[in-house]
């Protein structure tokens, strides 16, 4: 485990309604892309169309693809945005729920088509440095946060 401490000089926060018939991560990306958003938390509720995860194999460490169709209540959104390979990388975990009240999730992927969502993006100005990298992790075969 390794923990780094940033002191915030301000936060700068968000709040974005994302337009019906859109794409989830890809207007998430091209936000933070569009506002020059290097780090970030971000949150959201709503709904989507449909649910386009992946959840990875610890024991195969790759990424198993899993595609949902009808409509969900998004009962929670969270995730960050960090520079990997000097540009932004959206990373989001996604909990949903069908018409029977069942909830099932996973990491997001591009293909997820929004209904409606009410995101909150906090981009945090840090003093000393401006944002959070990510480097690929040969062990884990994932991107992860830079120490």
């Amino acid at each position: 485990m390794y923990t780094r401490k940033y002191k915030v000089n301000r936060q700068k926060v968000h709040y974005v309604k994302f337009d019906k018939d859109t794409y989830l991560l890809e207007s998430l990306t091209e936000y933070a892309i569009k506002n020059k958003i290097k780090t970030a938390e971000i949150s959201f509720i709503g709904a989507v169309q449909n649910l386009n995860v992946v959840y990875f194999n610890q024991k195969t460490k790759e990424y198993e693809e899993h595609f949902f169709d009808g409509g969900f209540e998004v009962l929670s959104g969270l995730g960050n945005i960090t520079l990997f390979e000097n540009k932004p990388l959206v990373h989001i975990h996604i909990s949903v729920s069908d018409k029977d009240g069942k909830a099932f999730g996973g990491h997001l992927v591009n293909g997820t088509k929004i209904w409606l969502i009410e995101a909150i993006i906090k981009q945090p100005t840090f003093i000393g440095k401006n944002y959070i990298n990510r480097y690929f992790d040969e062990e884990l075969n994932l991107n992860v946060w830079n120490d």
